[in-house]
């Protein structure tokens, strides 16, 4: 950058354009963004008009980011040439607007480069703008190629933990099934120890694939792909359909369970994520709870959104536990009772945040030894 900076023996004043163009860009990885950030540095640095910045994949040409226009306004004259850019220079278009072109850095097998102009009744580009613009734009290649290679680490990332979780999840799914047709006595009647290790089995099965689901959910909420089918849901039926299956294990445990669910809205939720949220929080009071202790669940309209509270009277959660670990990845307390009990320690996390991607919000006060009370919102649904 320096070598260009003598080239065009730059004024103090264009010097400190160009340092104020370079500190423009950079501060962030999203790639989107750093484009954007590139091309409105680009155009107030050289006092054009409008500029825009073309990425070719292999796919086909796309306009990633514009300063002052938008996609829809760049005539087909502006693209060919940005399209066509092998080194910078400056010229005029068709219709006599000055411009400058130049190629920033793309991956292998595409085209990215800047466009700039001016209005025809303005003064042509300088070489002094060409070479202050090409020492922006080798800044400009480094903060790109940054952004794109973070772009596509998190794709690999994302990539990896989603097919990972698919290749361990078939498997797991085949032999719980089969698991089950022995269990039924659908290929022969079973002995009292056959049925007992196909009991274990399937349990562990079951555990397995619990594991599996919150390793995709987790790789989809971080690389922000979670597919989430929004409507109108009855958060009470949700509440039922939990309490069908979980039922008879708070009675194995003589845990007692207070519901008070008046006639509430419907709120705006994912139906089978609504019911994960409900089972997880429900499962965790009846699971952390001791033999004989109470589980209360609770909802209420307020502000707009629908309130659900689960509190139990189970070993309660440490002071330093609930601000710094709670609703963190891998989470899990100390405690024996909690020790004892399989898990990775990712239910609370892949909870809170797919409450955050409905709309809502969720938090926790435990006390050790006394018990717990997590709880969650949802925005009611509108008519529309």
């Amino acid at each position: 950058m320096k070598q260009d900076i003598r080239e065009f023996a730059p004024t103090y004043e264009s010097l400190a354009a160009l340092y104020q163009a370079i500190r423009s860009i950079g501060s962030t990885l999203d790639l989107e963004e750093v484009l954007n950030q590139v091309i409105q540095a680009a155009v107030d640095l050289v006092d054009a008009e409008w500029g825009f910045i073309v990425w070719e994949p292999e796919e086909g040409t796309a306009v990633r980011a514009c300063a002052v226009l938008s996609p829809e306004d760049i005539d087909d004259p502006a693209l060919d040439l940005a399209l066509c850019a092998t080194e910078a220079h400056t010229g005029q278009t068709p219709a006599s607007r000055p411009y400058i072109v130049l190629p920033l850095w793309s991956p292998e097998g595409t085209i990215c480069a800047l466009y700039v102009d001016r209005s025809p009744d303005q003064e042509p580009f300088s070489e002094a703008d060409l070479k202050s613009l090409e020492a922006f734009a080798g800044q400009a290649a480094v903060a790109v190629q940054k952004a794109h290679a973070f772009e596509e680490a998190k794709t690999t990332e994302a990539n990896f933990g989603s097919r990972m979780a698919h290749d361990l999840r078939l498997p797991v799914t085949s032999l719980r099934g089969y698991a089950d047709m022995l269990l039924k006595e659908a290929v022969g009647p079973l002995t009292d120890m056959q049925r007992q290790f196909l009991s274990i089995i399937h349990a562990n099965t079951y555990y397995l694939e619990t594991l599996t689901y919150n390793l995709s959910d987790m790789a989809k909420i971080d690389h922000e792909r979670m597919p989430l089918n929004l409507g109108r849901i009855s958060l009470k039926d949700s509440v039922d359909e939990v309490l069908d299956k979980l039922g008879p294990k708070i009675e194995e445990e003589e845990q007692t369970l207070a519901l008070d669910l008046p006639t509430l809205p419907d709120v705006t939720a994912d139906k089978a994520r609504l019911t994960q949220l409900v089972r997880t929080l429900i499962e965790n009071a009846h699971l952390y709870t001791p033999a004989g202790g109470k589980i209360t669940v609770t909802a209420q309209e307020q502000d707009g959104f629908v309130r659900l509270t689960v509190t139990d009277t189970g070993i309660g959660i440490s002071l330093e536990d609930q601000e710094t670990r709670l609703f963190k990845k891998f989470f899990r307390a100390d405690d024996s009772v909690v020790q004892e009990q399989r898990g990775g320690g990712n239910n609370l996390y892949v909870a809170k945040r797919l409450v955050e991607l409905m709309g809502g919000e969720m938090g926790a006060e435990s006390e050790p030894e006394k018990g717990s009370t997590f709880w969650f919102t949802l925005p009611v649904a509108t008519s529309e």
